[in-house]
This record gives structure tokens, C-alpha cells and sequence, in this order.
């Protein structure tokens, strides 16, 4: 059995180790260590319609085989001769604002033909750059700047079997970026 000088002595010893035990870990758990936080704030993606997408006025005989283009430009070929008057023929303009430098993809979505006509190869630009399939979909970069114009064009294939009447359709032009 230990005397009570050795008792104490051990029991002292024994209450430090574990004075020491909780101070240490009191001061472990107050070394702080610096994290940093990435924020980057970017102007939200806008899209504006400017301009219609307009063929005016088409023959009624228009057949099966007969196209007629629009480019993202605004030139127009017609293969047969079916436009009929001085109409405005026009592609569809969209203003778009993103933050720049910014991978994009320009899409054409959602294609709803008239009855008496199809649309195919859907084309744009972006800026006035180079003519891509947005059917698919093209990339760019975007630019710096308030109002960068996307414009669309597209084929419009007739069908055959028109009646004088409106034949509406319509798309979405889908921009995303990362």
C-alpha cells in the first residue's frame, strides 16, 4: 500500500497530466487556419427579339421542291420564283448580353414548322462572325459589350398543297453559358 505522501504526490501528478491534457487541446483547437472564398459576380445572360424572322408573302403553288433562304445576313435566295411582292424578308435578330470572355452555345430549339412548309438548316451568327449550323448548335466566346446581335436564318422547304391562308410557325433560340 503507498503512504500518503506517495499517494498525494501521485495523485498531483496525475491532476497536471491532465490539466496539460485539456490546455493543450484547448489551445490545438484554437490555432486557426486561413481558408479563402472564390466569388465571381457575372452579369445574368439576356435575350431580346429585334426582328422577326420574315418570309412575306409566298405563292399558294409553292411544291414540294421548292425552297426558299433566308441568311443570318439577310440575303434571300428563292429557288422557284414563290415570293411574291416587295415584303420585308428578314432574318431573326436577337440582342444578347453575357459576361465576357465566357464559353457560350447558341441553339435553335423548339421548331414548329406551318402546315404547309418544314425549316431546315437553321444558321446564325454571333456578332457578325462566322455562320455556324445553331441547328446543332455553335460556341463562342462571349464579348464584351451591351448589345451583341445574333442573327438566325433558315431554309423554309414547301410541301406542296397551300391554301390562301396564314401558316405560322415559330423556335427558341437557347443561349447558355458556363
Amino acid at each position: 500500500m503507498l503512504n500518503n505522501d506517495l499517494k498525494n504526490t501521485f495523485l498531483a501528478i496525475l491532476g497536471s497530466s491532465l490539466i496539460g491534457l485539456v490546455l493543450s487541446t484547448g489551445a490545438y483547437a484554437a490555432n486557426p487556419e486561413t481558408v479563402v472564398v472564390g466569388v465571381e459576380f457575372v452579369a445574368p445572360l439576356t435575350i431580346t427579339e429585334t426582328a422577326n424572322l420574315a418570309f412575306g408573302m409566298v405563292d399558294i403553288n409553292m411544291a414540294a421542291s421548292d425552297t426558299i433562304v433566308i441568311a443570318p445576313g439577310g440575303g434571300v435566295t428563292d429557288s422557284a420564283g414563290r415570293l411574291i411582292g416587295a415584303f420585308v424578308r428578314t432574318a431573326a435578330t436577337f440582342t444578347t448580353r453575357a459576361a465576357a470572355n465566357k464559353s457560350i452555345t447558341i441553339q435553335v430549339t423548339n421548331i414548329n414548322a406551318g402546315t404547309y412548309y418544314t425549316l431546315i438548316n437553321w444558321t446564325c451568327d454571333y456578332d457578325g462572325g462566322t455562320i455556324g449550323d445553331c441547328g446543332a448548335g455553335i460556341s463562342e466566346t462571349s464579348a464584351a459589350g451591351a448589345a451583341i446581335v445574333v442573327r438566325v436564318g433558315v431554309t423554309l422547304s414547301g410541301l406542296g398543297g397551300a391554301t390562301e391562308a396564314a401558316d405560322d410557325g415559330s423556335f427558341d433560340l437557347t443561349i447558355t453559358y458556363d
